[in-house]
């Protein structure tokens, strides 16, 4: 089962959304089982507009 996680900056100037198409432009990062390098999931790092101090992963 393929898994996808979004790491975002809450204390930005705007609102991110959880969504690949969000307005920062997030980049995909897979994440692979080392054992048969099969991808198990994707990691979304979302961009800030200011420095944040604060983020969630979702």
């Amino acid at each position: 089962m393929r898994k996808t996680v979004h790491i975002r900056p809450i204390d930005d100037r705007v609102g991110h959304e959880e969504s690949p198409q969000c307005a920062c432009g997030p980049a995909p990062q897979e994440v692979y089982l080392q054992a048969d390098e099969r991808v198990i999931g994707t990691i979304y790092r979302h961009h800030p507009l200011v420095p944040c101090q604060e983020w969630e992963a979702s």
